[in-house]
């Protein structure tokens, strides 16, 4: 049987999602998956759950990304933030990003990991945030690169 062509297949977003949890190590995606499918089946029953189609595509780290059929993702996003524990352990779904593509949904992920010194930043007038490097590609800064004495 031929795959179907792109115009004729069922449109989906993909949602990242940021888990904030105690827990020691992240849960397994099925368990996200257990977890997001419930609070679907009780927030819009069983035949709304099924008509979001949701499935976890992808988790790493304390990000995951969600799929849903297009049309759903208030709802989706609605599922997430219901859930309050996963795996025995408090839990926080916090939504990032909607996306047309998993990879575009994964490009949202910011890494916060620098090495010592390689962002040296400083508070200007009290209300911008300057590099000392100069340059003009985009950087993060963390509390602490702001407020160094």
């Amino acid at each position: 049987m031929r795959p179907l062509p792109p115009t004729l297949r069922e449109n989906r977003r993909y949602l990242l999602v940021k888990i904030t949890g105690e827990f020691s190590e992240m849960p397994p995606q099925k368990e996200i998956y257990h977890a997001v499918h419930d609070a679907a089946a009780e927030l819009f029953g069983d035949v709304g759950s099924a008509q979001m189609h949701i499935a976890v595509v992808w988790s790493e780290g304390e990000h995951a990304v969600i799929r849903c059929s297009r049309g759903w993702e208030q709802q989706t996003i609605a599922c997430a933030a219901v859930v309050t524990r996963l795996c025995g352990s408090s839990v926080v779904f916090r939504t990032v990003a909607v996306s047309g593509t998993v990879h575009g949904a994964k490009n949202h992920i910011k890494s916060t990991t620098w090495d010592s010194g390689s962002l040296p930043g400083y508070q200007c007038s009290g209300k911008k945030v300057d590099s000392l490097k100069g340059n003009n590609t985009q950087q993060y800064l963390t509390r602490d690169d702001i407020f160094k004495e």
